[in-house]
């Protein structure tokens, strides 16, 4: 409005407004309306008029005006002197209180010379935006062609905004800054230690309020300080551009166009950079997954050559590290939930563990320890940096926070898991067999979704090394063989059954209540075992036989040996 006002055509007029506020507002384009407006202004419209239809009756101008300012006209100018011959003060008062534009033309101006004049500047200011638009983008792509890269598309945004940048990775990893930019920096990285991850902490109250463009946000610790621009292609978060806005600019200065224009601009071509950088990352990530997988089967040659390799690829092994083993029990479930899944079973499978290895590096930056992962064979194996001799006390935290997160992103997700008991620096593959084995004992004893620790399961592993003795194979499946049998033909799990009762130390009552079953049912059921295995339920040795014979069957699946782990 101001430059609108400044107009050699406005010489003449009169502002009969003092709001600063309303010299800010925005102009998209100029018409002329008569009462009644109904639909027909638009936001940011200069409305011209000559007040015909309203006269000299007051309430007919406030409504008239209202109706302007309710359709979030830019101004209203009206020309005095033929049917308006001066504007009440009540009106003027509407309009300042409401900080709206209310202009006062000479009768002898003519609306088509202001409406030439306004259209003319709106085109003239629209070329310059087209041509900023374009200085921009060579500017930028120039820097592209030149081979450089983040460095000095930081550079070229902090000097073009005169505002501290910086650009980090999805993970929140610092790659480029701008000068002067240190006190962001500790922003950024105070943010990313609160909240652990680098995507925008989004509240209600500021989606409602604010329209931002989708790729930006307010973000910061106590009061949203920072601009975060997230740079994307089409199938992922790339990273993030950084932006401290100072604190004596409005953040509506942000959706000037020319600003929206240069953010534009700088985002598509720090993708590209990005995008160019993937190649190498995305080889990284793959010889990363390779060493941690190559630690967990014992495979390196050398501590020497473990310890080399490691720190070519930013891990440390000399601090003491704990396995842990994650199992998602339902990936394909959750495939098949999406009916607009475009990615094939495999690539997105891939996609999940890309994920999961992301989660477990936020999980590790927020509990402050370091950690490694891979996913290998639809298995999550982690080591995480132990900061307890007492190894639950670092593990079932991490579990609990990395199992709270996924489930912000893959709701209904379950995960089974197994713990090792061993830790220290030279522990990874002996770790590895411990997880698995926990986790495969745990799955065949309690079902998916539970968390086994190796320490917890010594008397099963104690019986698996029965289950290498032929005769006492023989002679528990040859007890529960028939109960196999009548279960499958009748329908009633009478193994189950046994299971539950041998569980409430023989007690009818508890068991017919757990089973919901009528006491004479479950008596029916009781006699029948005792009859189908010639075992006496009361007499302790038989019911051992049985307890053990059902263990034995359930475990007969589990291995414990060196080769089970590499057959994951």
């Amino acid at each position: 409005m101001k430059d609108v006002i400044e107009l050699e055509v406005m010489k003449d007029s009169k502002l009969l407004t003092t709001a600063v506020s309303s010299m800010e507002r925005a102009v998209e384009w100029v018409s002329i309306i008569e009462t009644p407006v109904e639909n027909f202004v638009r936001k940011n419209e200069i409305v011209l008029t000559t007040g015909i239809g309203c006269g000299n009756d007051e309430q007919k101008l406030l409504t008239f005006i209202k109706e302007v300012m309710d359709a979030d006209a830019a101004a209203l100018v009206i020309a005095l002197g033929r049917h308006v011959i001066s504007l009440p003060d009540k009106v003027i008062e509407m309009c300042e209180k409401q900080g709206f534009p209310l202009i006062e033309l000479p009768w002898d101006i003519r609306f088509s010379d202001v409406s030439h004049a306004i259209s003319s500047a709106l085109n003239k200011k629209e070329m310059h935006i087209v041509e900023r638009s374009d200085k921009i983008r060579k500017e930028l792509l120039k820097i592209i062609m030149e081979g450089q890269g983040l460095q000095e598309i930081v550079s070229y945004l902090s000097s073009s905004l005169e505002m501290p940048v910086i650009v980090s990775d999805r993970r929140g990893v610092l790659k480029a800054k701008s000068k002067r930019s240190e006190k962001l920096e500790e922003k950024w990285n105070a943010y990313l230690y609160r909240f652990g991850d680098p995507l925008p902490q989004r509240q209600e109250e500021l989606l409602d309020s604010v329209n931002m463009p989708n790729n930006m946000d307010w973000i910061g610790l106590d009061a949203d300080e920072i601009l975060q621009l997230s740079v994307q292609s089409a199938r992922e978060i790339l990273g993030f551009i950084l932006i401290e806005w100072p604190e004596q600019s409005l953040k509506d200065d942000l959706f000037q166009e020319e600003n929206l224009i240069l953010l534009e601009h700088t985002v598509t071509t720090s993708a590209l950079c990005f995008l160019h950088d993937q190649a190498a990352l995305e080889t990284e990530m793959r010889l990363r997954d390779d060493f941690v997988w190559s630690l967990a089967k014992g495979k390196l040659e050398s501590k020497d050559t473990a310890l080399s390799r490691a720190k070519s690829l930013g891990y440390h092994l000399n601090v003491p590290y704990l396995c842990l083993i994650a199992k998602p029990e339902n990936l394909e479930y959750l495939y098949n939930q999406d009916p607009g899944m475009q990615l094939s079973y495999e690539n997105w499978l891939r996609s999940v563990g890309d994920l999961l290895e992301e989660e477990v590096y936020h999980c590790g930056r927020t509990l402050q320890i370091k950690t490694m992962s891979t996913f290998q064979k639809d298995a999550l194996i982690m080591y995480i940096e132990l900061i307890s001799s007492n190894s639950i006390e670092t593990a079932f935290p991490f579990i609990e926070l990395l199992q709270y997160r996924l489930e912000q992103k893959l709701q209904h997700l379950t995960l089974s898991w197994g713990v090792a008991k061993s830790f220290g620096e030279d522990t990874f593959h002996v770790g590895f067999q411990e997880a698995y084995s926990a986790l495969d004992v745990g799955q065949k004893q309690k079902g998916p979704g539970f968390i086994s620790t190796y320490a917890d399961t010594r008397f099963d592993r104690a019986l698996l090394a029965l289950t290498e003795n032929e005769e006492l194979r023989q002679t528990t499946d040859l007890t529960i063989a028939p109960l196999f049998k009548y279960s499958k033909e009748r329908g009633i799990d009478l193994i189950h059954t046994f299971i539950i009762y041998n569980k409430h130390k023989g007690n009818v009552s508890q068991t017919a209540r757990a089973l919901n079953l009528h006491r004479q049912s479950l008596l029916y059921r009781l006699k029948k075992i005792e009859a189908l295995t010639g075992c006496d339920l009361d007499n302790p040795d038989d019911t051992f036989l049985l307890d053990l014979s059902v263990r034995l069957h359930t475990l007969s699946g589990v291995k414990e040996t060196k080769d089970t782990p590499k057959n994951m």
